[in-house]
């Protein structure tokens, strides 16, 4: 819902600057981007993100142009966090530990809609690794064995491969300086491995342990995802 209210926000302050600076007159609307110059961005949102869960690392996102003939621009987009928490269920000690990474290489076309409004859309082909590690530490009695102590390790990795279409907004005050909002629409084909282990030690026993597996899956499968809000890049050019 904040997403929504966001998108709604921003394409509606998009429309009305547009229409405010329909009539303006002088110079023609120059190319977004000049074939070899490069922009640099970073997406506000994910830094924000960091700044709200003191639990995750470095979450960022860059996005690398260059320009090309024809309004056309190459695009390298690269993004990661990492997150760590803790939590105590009752007997339960619980260390989850997740990391995400992807990079992406695209292709855009833009479109000026006056001197410092356009749009452009294209398509990404991303590939992506999501790293999912659970440690539950918990005990319990048992009248053979006495205490006994458990460990479980549960590892879950997902490598996803897809097409990202875009649409996106541009804003440029300045002629070294514009923001930048686009929408997504993911089309990813996910593998992923999961698998578990667990290791025990009890007081009847306490020289030894015993480790076993428990188990595991492997799962193939389509995911569709359309994103209307995936933050504001902040742009330089050079």
């Amino acid at each position: 819902m904040i997403k929504f209210l966001i998108t709604s926000l921003l394409l509606t302050g998009f429309f009305r600057t547009a229409l405010a600076q329909e009539n303006e007159t002088g110079e023609a609307a120059q190319a977004f981007l000049p074939a070899k110059d490069y922009s640099l961005g970073i997406n506000s949102q994910f830094a924000m993100d960091g700044l709200l869960d003191p639990a995750t690392f470095t979450p960022i996102e860059f996005l690398l142009r260059k320009g090309l003939p024809g309004d056309r621009s190459l695009r390298i987009r690269a993004r990661g966090w990492v997150e760590n928490t803790n939590k105590i269920e009752g007997e339960e000690n619980r260390r989850i530990q997740q990391s995400r990474f992807a990079i992406a290489l695209g292709h855009e076309w833009h479109h000026p809609i006056n001197k410092k409004l356009g749009y452009y859309f294209g398509a990404d082909l991303e590939k992506g690794w999501d790293i999912h590690n659970t440690t539950r530490n918990y005990s319990y009695y048992s009248e053979t064995y006495g205490s006994v102590k458990v460990r479980r390790y549960d590892f879950i990795t997902t490598q996803s491969l897809g097409l990202v279409p875009i649409v996106g907004f541009t804003y440029s005050p300045m002629h070294y300086f514009f923001v930048s909002y686009e929408m997504r629409m993911e089309i990813f084909y996910n593998n992923t491995k999961s698998r578990k282990d667990g290791f025990a030690k009890s007081s009847a026993n306490p020289d030894g342990s015993e480790t076993h597996s428990i188990g595991g899956y492997d799962a193939k499968a389509w995911v569709f995802d359309f994103q209307p809000y995936s933050g504001i890049f902040i742009n330089l050019k050079f």
